[in-house]
């Protein structure tokens, strides 16, 4: 009798492998329940600057892998017509990038963040959930708003002056781990939609209350006082136009006492919300205009309009917003003054179809107005009486891309998007198979991905750990500049910080080198990055260096470019005393 030994050979036996859903569900709950809610402190911003967002690429980038792997388990790759749609738009919106006036370096980082939330959206086709397993996508958003909600409790009601984590309690805008209102408030405003959405989902048995639905029942009542308090227009305008979308959902599909006793927690909120601000003496930030929809909006998203018609073919160059955006208008401003002139530190219009378009022209536009049209598509093909209350869950968000960025300001905000993309097109979609023979290149793509993310995001991390250390210390320690070891995430901070700490130290030494460098670096960084303050340090620059003819040169230009800015001449005794800070994006929309 011969014995053959087939173990690790062709004529093995196969192994089942399992499907890989436990593991990209547990990358998704340490996202949304730990990863999204880190603390670091930081001086505000958007994208990596926020330390959160940080933190959350990290279970992000293994919940790609996983669904990279899931394909390279079953060789087959799972798809819809939408995710071809999508792939369609992702290209036309990535062209603009060869384009000759493209910054490339400075919008990768955002294309990063579009093509990688399409590989989220393809992750998520490749595994074959059941219903509870899907729903637990929605869930966990519910438990990371309740989670938020929590937060900004204890910031509104709690925090004193002087606290650790820097919360204005004059303001006293509780606006979470997000460090910008509006951001919270669409954040919370989504949450409490799902809870309308998922509670119609959950039948009631012999007329007993079962845990989830008692908790999603409490939403209202624990988000709605926060929106309230969050005094953001946004949020107000989302959660009220929402809930008006979910109440015939509700009415049709959930049990009488369930749209009752939810529609009873909304109102009991309202009166929650009343009794808070009465007894705190509370009123909105801004008075009487908070309760208006007039903002700087109104002045800014017409003038990025403006100028994607100026330049509809190709636009200004993708991230090159800001220069284009302060150079035109200052142009329009000088020819009529009755046009009002650009504001400073504008680096996104606060509208996102009037950025891209203004930005690369007509291809980008055309290629987000597909993808909208595409998902819109897919909701009506939803289940009759469904097809309101889908619109309602995406409401928040996209009206918040229309009145500000906040995909930029928070990648979760982006991840709850593409999921609900996903979640409608899973309704109704016909999913094709392309059959993997070359798996390689994927499995490779799936093991560098995390590996290559958590690096990166751990620099990050610890560079802006060092950069607010030396910029908070006192007397300076340029020992924690030299230690960062990820410039690249910090460009602008770490070239202001570098290369203003070299200005002050050429003119308290008399060197005349390190102040011609600065010059050389602050006029290059001018041509993308157009502050205010840079200008003021240029002048000032040439002013130790005794060229006071330049120095009035780069003021003209710079109340050229910022009319109502001041940019004044120093005695040299007293230059060093306008070293400007760099300011920090305008944020007029709150």
């Amino acid at each position: 009798m011969t014995v053959l030994y087939v173990k690790g050979t062709n004529l093995a036996e196969k192994g089942i492998s399992k499907p890989l859903v436990k593991p990209f569900l547990i990358s998704l709950g340490i996202l949304f329940l730990l990863a999204m809610h880190y603390f670091q402190h930081n001086p505000g911003g958007a994208g990596l600057e926020l330390s959160f967002n940080a933190m959350s690429w990290i279970p992000f980038s293994f919940a790609i892998a996983f669904g990279l792997l899931e394909i390279c388990r079953q060789r087959v790759w799972r798809y819809t017509r939408l995710t071809v749609v999508l792939f369609i738009c992702c290209i036309l919106l990535t062209l603009p990038i060869i384009y000759d006036d493209a910054a490339v370096a400075a919008t990768l980082p955002r294309l990063a963040g579009l093509w990688a939330g399409l590989l989220f959206f393809i992750a998520l086709q490749q595994f074959a959930f059941h219903q509870k397993q899907r729903q637990r996508l929605l869930w966990l958003i519910i438990g990371a708003v309740w989670i938020e909600a929590i937060f900004g409790w204890g910031q509104f009601l709690l925090l004193e002056p002087g606290n650790p984590i820097g919360y204005n309690t004059v303001e006293n805008r509780p606006y979470g781990i997000f460090q910008q209102p509006n951001v919270m408030a669409s954040f919370l405003a989504t949450g409490l939609l799902l809870s309308a959405y998922l509670l119609a989902r959950i039948p009631m048995y012999r007329g007993k209350w079962s845990w989830q639905q008692l908790f999603l029942i409490a939403t209202p009542v624990i988000t709605i006082p926060i929106l309230v308090v969050l005094s953001s227009r946004t949020g107000w305008l989302a959660a009220a136009v929402g809930t008006l979308m979910m109440i015939p959902y509700l009415y049709r599909f959930a049990a009488k006492a369930q749209w009752r006793m939810w529609l009873l927690m909304v109102a009991l909120s309202l009166s929650v919300s009343w009794g808070l601000i009465s007894n705190l003496h509370w009123t909105p930030q801004g008075g009487e205009n908070r309760l208006s929809l007039v903002s700087a909006r109104a002045m800014h998203i017409p003038q990025a309009i403006d100028m994607f018609l100026n330049k509809p073919l190709t636009g200004y160059g993708y991230g090159r917003f800001e220069a284009g955006y302060i150079t035109q208008t200052a142009q329009w401003h000088h020819n009529e003054p009755n046009r009002p002139a650009g504001m400073a530190a504008l680096d996104h219009p606060h509208n996102e179809l009037a950025y891209w378009a203004a930005e690369g022209g007509i291809v980008p536009l055309v290629a987000l107005l597909i993808a909208a049209a595409a998902v819109f598509l897919k909701v009506k093909k939803a289940k009759s009486g469904t097809q309101l209350a889908l619109v309602g869950l995406f409401f928040p968000l996209t009206l918040h891309t229309q009145l500000e960025y906040p995909f930029y300001h928070s990648l979760v905000h982006w991840l709850i998007f593409i999921i609900l993309i996903y979640w409608v097109d899973n309704l109704t979609a016909k999913y094709y198979r392309l059959k993997m023979n070359y798996i390689l290149s994927i499995r490779i793509l799936a093991l560098m991905l995390p590996l290559t993310v958590t690096g990166y995001m751990a620099t990050t991390l610890y560079s802006g750990y060092l950069l607010t250390k030396y910029e908070t210390t006192q007397p300076v320690n340029i020992n924690y500049l030299l230690r960062v070891n990820n410039p690249w995430a910090w460009q602008n901070r770490f070239e202001w910080d570098l290369h203003l700490t070299q200005l002050q130290l050429g003119a308290s030494t008399d060197n005349p080198q390190l102040i011609q460098e600065y010059i050389t670096w602050a006029q290059h960084k001018a041509k993308l990055w157009p502050r205010p303050a840079l200008y003021q340090n240029l002048i000032t620059a040439y002013q130790y260096l005794g060229k006071d003819g330049v120095a009035e040169q780069i003021r003209q230009e710079a109340r050229y470019l910022f009319p109502s800015g001041e940019f004044n001449q120093q005695p040299h005794s007293s230059a060093s005393k306008v070293m400007a800070k760099p300011m920090s994006a305008t944020d007029a929309s709150q």
